[in-house]
């Protein structure tokens, strides 16, 4: 996937959207700042502990945010694609009644037609 970059619109900098990277990194943030937690709380350190907690409690919404983001996207990716579907099933099926019309207007046609010679 594509890097995070920063885009500036209107003078704003706005970051791009987040990558299965960036969540994956991430999510090895938060593992390793966990293992700080109980390393900081094997060893007494009551105010790195505290410190890890709070980047955990920083980090851990983040990931729940953008794991989010990915399902809500892929639902909607998902809904597109069905949408698409039934479109072209009812494309399909207008063209398929649309040559059987035509089907029967040519048969009448060709009946009237031969209709036609037999009396002339």
């Amino acid at each position: 996937m594509a890097s995070k970059k920063s885009v500036t619109v209107n003078g704003k900098t706005m970051s791009m959207a987040p990558t299965e990277a960036d969540l994956a990194d991430l999510e090895k943030l938060l593992r390793s700042l966990q293992e700080d937690v109980d390393k900081a709380r094997d060893d007494g350190r009551i105010f790195m502990m505290q410190e890890y907690v709070r980047l955990v409690a920083l980090v851990s919404p983040e990931i729940n945010r953008i794991q989010a983001r990915f399902k809500r996207e892929i639902l909607a990716e998902s809904r597109k694609e069905q949408a698409d579907m039934k479109a072209t099933a009812r494309l399909a099926l207008i063209q398929q009644k649309e040559a059987e019309e035509e089907a029967a207007a040519k048969l009448v046609r060709d009946r009237h037609a031969a209709s036609q010679k037999a009396n002339a």
